[in-house]
């Protein structure tokens, strides 16, 4: 008689990894639909049908699974959002990130029919490869991705910033590759004499403004459209401000730094808020989005931890401090580098 197997390490995280595009499936579907738009009161399954033009049972369905899923409470057959997905999936809060979420299975970002031919075939020129400069798809992106600012890193950046050593006495910041803006709307909440340049692509910048109009701060922000790694960045800045855009500036991240070196006033400061990849480029996973992208385009634009800060004291700043901070996307670094 042979030895049945007995094992003592559960295969249950594989399970999940495999349940993963299923779960991600069903909540989709809830945001496209606005379930959660609908299931800020108790609803029952007519009445969310009724909304939506639905199907009743397999909405019943959909709504079972994103109550087995954590995202609603179900009692005596009604159903209600739970406070994850009332404060993030309702399209109406600030705090939003459906739009977020969905960039996940973008077709032209993420196209997962596509992997098992990218890693036989490598970055295939007939494909069609989302066109990255494309000012459109960056607008977009602006918008789309103002939630996760909203949603609780707005605040943990700005804490840092408001600590630096000077900081009441900051006159002008340039956030540099601004996107939506947000970050710079916490900086100004939190200084009330503080004046902003944002700086990106005039179609970018068109998304950034209903923000800054839309928080009631239109009179200490300028917009500066330009591309910051070709262009002028301006002068005379207390703060230079970059989050997550600094992978544009990858193979050219010193030059870069220099001009951001030029730009501050004396005792002014660089900081930098991104992707710092550890354990041989393997973690931690808040760059999972980037692989299929560097597939399709057969180039890496991720950042080693600690690339940004050695380029600050390369070029002449006097001291950098960098930590590691955890956000809900996983763990990025804040770099900050301060000029002599």
């Amino acid at each position: 008689m042979k030895t049945l197997p007995a094992v003592d390490l559960s295969y249950r995280p594989l399970h999940e990894l495999a349940m993963g595009p299923l779960k991600a499936a069903f909540m989709n579907c809830g945001i496209r639909f606005k379930v959660f738009d609908i299931l800020t009161e108790f609803a029952s399954t007519e009445q969310v049908a009724t909304r939506l033009g639905t199907h009743p049972e397999n909405t019943r369905r959909l709504l079972d699974a994103l109550a087995t899923m954590d995202l609603l409470e179900k009692q005596g057959g009604r159903y209600r959002n739970l406070p994850i997905a009332r404060l993030f999936l309702v399209s109406t809060e600030p705090t939003c990130i459906g739009p977020l979420l969905l960039q996940a299975q973008h077709a032209g970002l993420n196209p997962l029919e596509k992997l098992a031919g990218l890693v036989k075939n490598g970055p295939d020129a007939d494909q069609d490869v989302q066109n990255f400069a494309d000012e459109s798809l960056w607008a977009r992106e602006a918008r789309d991705s103002a939630g996760w600012v909203f949603g609780g890193v707005g605040r943990q950046v700005a804490d840092i910033i408001k600590t630096l050593p000077g900081f009441g006495e900051f006159g002008k910041m340039l956030d540099m590759g601004c996107g939506h803006g947000v970050f710079s709307l916490y900086m100004l909440h939190d200084h009330p004499t503080l004046r902003a340049v944002l700086l990106d692509r005039a179609a970018v910048l068109e998304a950034a403004e209903r923000f800054v109009h839309e928080w009631g701060m239109a009179d200490r922000v300028e917009y500066a459209p330009g591309d910051y790694i070709t262009g002028d960045i301006g002068k005379g800045y207390d703060l230079i401000f970059a989050s997550a855009t600094l992978n544009f500036a990858l193979h050219g991240l010193e030059e870069l730094i220099s001009k951001v070196f030029r730009a501050l006033k004396p005792g002014g400061y660089f900081v930098g808020f991104q992707d710092g990849m550890t354990h041989e480029g393997t973690k931690p996973d808040t760059m999972l989005g980037a692989v299929m992208p560097a597939m399709m385009l057969g180039m890496d634009y991720t950042f080693p931890q600690g690339r940004i800060a050695h380029a600050a004291v390369d070029r002449g700043f006097r001291w950098v401090r960098s930590r590691t901070i955890p956000t809900p996307i996983g763990n990025m670094d804040v770099d900050i580098a301060r000029k002599g």
